[in-house]
């Protein structure tokens, strides 16, 4: 590796045609990741879902033998049909050979643990499950020796359970790392992973114990049955023994034959994988240059995530290089017209993300020539997978609400008070509307002056987050009503506040010098979603209004505005094309009658305000007890 800088200016490359917005659209019914790789994903989704249900077959053997063979028919006329067997078959090999595909393609030896682990499981499992197969299918196929589930637990128990147990296990695990790698950067994920967690140990336990259950006591039962029987007869211990031996000796040569075919095509693929090792070793050299000014020598048709990883640079990648997420997106300095192309994938994740021009998917991106590049999200270790400790950390798109709230007038309120006095004010009226954002499942992302800006639906569905955000808002207005009238000798006019709400898509990151995680930062929204909402929280100057509140937001919450609310109207947000509409509330009582809110909850603040809650304990220490008492008299 040698390292050098690079002092060539940096321009910035032309849009491709295939990237512009009036061409994306033409790719977003492709879904997500490359054709190979979706192929992949839903052939091994057939599979799972077989797997499950074999899994929970074997788990009533709890129950008893029977109730395993009324399941054991269900399940043939799902996968005993011909449409069924083509469909498990086909997805089998399917699965299968592109997972050999893809492990003769990888060009680096240096991947995740948790990618090498689920490569070397893949691997194993052909070699064992074919053993598998052709006892069970191909008894019957070929012998024509109906297999039952008596049969095929006296076949593998006790001689070979454990290899049995180990390859339900293994199939298992398999499985569940690809869903997980395929579902954590859903933002609905985090939420169900408990569930899922469950559903994922739950299952296997209980098919484990349960085979095994059934195989010692259908074992035991024959054995004493035939204890008593004459030697030689057909029911005896030694026939039915003699038995399972003639099938296993019959069907020795072709257990011996689909295991050769399955290592040769393994070897194939590392065969492969060392022709084009050696090919790189001896083929021209491309220099591609970082940001940092670290340059490389390697050889063209590498993708820039897998030169990061053979030359130990750190690049983010949370996906593992699946074109499902962006965090390894990769800005190109100089040099795209030595890239490839962008593929169908990565087009509409870019197009997505609104990406700027020469901004690629290292997973994608494979060099041809001589680069420049800079990482944009830095990694923070120099393993290029980061752990799923905070998902939101690098970056997710999420339906959100998002609120503003601004205190209207408070500059004319701050020129006549001391500035210990104006501090003192918005920290208790922030104390007290921050409780109630955050008793609305909120989350504040910062406050600005004499105003905030708070986030809801983090960890909830649109629907809860617009319900949560007008709850909110509902209870900062009666919250900054009774701070007014609780502070009312000290204000040269009454507290008022604005706020807007809207709901929609934005990026939800940790942004600043921490967000390489060290020291975690706070958390915020970026997106067209915050400015509407900012915009919004302005027009309930223009529309004297409490609270304004988008339609979509309304409509999520599953509220219908009304003429007792307030007007309906449309408003203009600069670089955003079409008129938002938006529901200006002049009324708070219709709103939280919609919202299902009783009058008493609604203004549930104004008893413990009058009764001297938080506020008004530190008002009383501020400026002494007469505030709170005369109130009271006033009440």
């Amino acid at each position: 590796m040698v390292r050098q800088r690079n002092t060539a200016s940096c321009r910035m490359p032309e849009i491709r045609d295939d990237m512009k917005p009036q061409n994306i659209d033409k790719l977003r019914s492709t879904g997500r990741g490359p054709l190979i790789q979706r192929v992949r994903l839903w052939s091994g989704l057939i599979l799972l879902a077989y797997v499950t249900l074999h899994y929970i077959n074997h788990a009533l053997g709890h129950i008893s033998l029977d109730a395993m063979e009324q399941f054991l028919h269900l399940n043939e006329d799902i996968w005993g049909t011909l449409p069924g067997q083509i469909l498990l078959y086909g997805a089998l090999i399917t699965h299968s050979l592109l997972g050999l595909w893809k492990l003769s393609g990888l060009r680096t030896w240096r991947l995740p643990v948790w990618e090498w682990t689920q490569i070397l499981l893949g691997l194993l499992i052909p070699w064992m499950l074919l053993s598998h197969i052709v006892y069970t299918r191909a008894s019957s196929s070929i012998l024509g020796v109906e297999v039952d589930y008596r049969n095929e637990l006296l076949l593998l128990w006790p001689d070979v359970w454990l290899r049995q147990s180990f390859l339900l296990l293994v199939v298992w695990f398999h499985a569940c790392m690809g869903i997980h790698f395929w579902l954590r950067i859903r933002p609905w994920y985090p939420n169900w992973m408990p569930f899922i967690v469950g559903f994922a140990v739950m299952v296997p336990t209980l098919a484990l114990t349960g085979w095994i259950v059934a195989a010692r006591r259908e074992f035991a039962a024959f054995t004493a049955s035939v204890s008593n029987a004459a030697p030689g007869s057909e029911g005896s211990l030694a026939e039915q023994i003699n038995s399972n031996r003639q099938i296993i000796e019959a069907l020795g040569n072709l257990e011996w034959f689909v295991q050769t075919i399955a290592l040769a095509a393994i070897a194939l693929a590392a065969v492969v994988m060392a022709l084009r090792w050696l090919a790189q070793r001896f083929s021209t050299r491309v220099k591609v240059t970082y940001g940092d000014g670290t340059s490389v020598m390697t050889a063209p048709g590498n993708t820039i995530l897998e030169i990061s990883r053979t030359f130990g640079i750190p690049h983010m990648s949370v996906c593992g290089g699946r074109a499902r997420c962006s965090t390894c997106r990769t800005l190109i300095v100089e040099g795209q017209e030595n890239c490839t192309a962008p593929t169908e994938a990565e087009k509409v994740l870019l197009a997505r993300l609104n990406a700027d021009p020469g901004v690629r998917l290292a997973c994608q991106c494979r060099v041809r020539g001589d680069v420049e590049v800079r990482p944009l999200i830095q990694s923070r270790s120099r393993i290029a997978a980061p752990r799923n400790v905070d998902p939101l950390g690098w970056g997710v798109e999420r339906e959100i609400a998002v609120l503003f709230l601004d205190i209207r007038g408070f500059s004319r309120i701050s020129e006549k008070s001391l500035p210990y006095d104006v501090v003192f004010i918005l920290n208790s009226l922030f104390g007290e509307v921050g409780a109630e954002i955050e008793a609305a499942n909120g989350y504040i992302d910062k406050f600005m002056g004499d105003g905030l800006m708070a986030l809801f639906g983090l960890t909830s569905t649109p629907e809860e987050a617009s319900r949560d955000a007008i709850r909110a808002a509902l209870a900062a207005q009666h919250a900054t009503a009774q701070a007014s009238r609780i502070l009312t000798q000290h204000l040269s006019e009454p507290l008022r506040v604005g706020i807007g709400i809207h709901t929609g898509d934005a990026v939800i990151g940790r942004i600043g010098k921490t967000s390489d995680q060290t020291t975690p930062s706070r958390l915020t929204a970026i997106g067209d979603t915050v400015n509407i909402a900012a915009r919004l929280e302005a027009a309930t100057k223009e529309l004297a209004a409490k609270i304004v509140i988008s339609a979509r937001t309304m409509e999520l919450a599953g509220i219908k505005a009304s003429a007792e609310m307030g007007t309906q109207s449309s408003i203009h947000v600069h670089n955003i094309t079409a008129p938002i509409d938006v529901v200006a509330i002049s009324d708070m009582e219709p709103l939280g009658a919609a919202l299902g809110l009783k009058a008493a909850e609604a203004g549930n603040q104004v008893g413990r305000w009058r009764d001297g809650g938080s506020l008004g304990k530190r008002i009383s220490a501020r400026w002494g007890k007469s505030s709170v008492a005369d109130d009271k008299k006033a009440g």
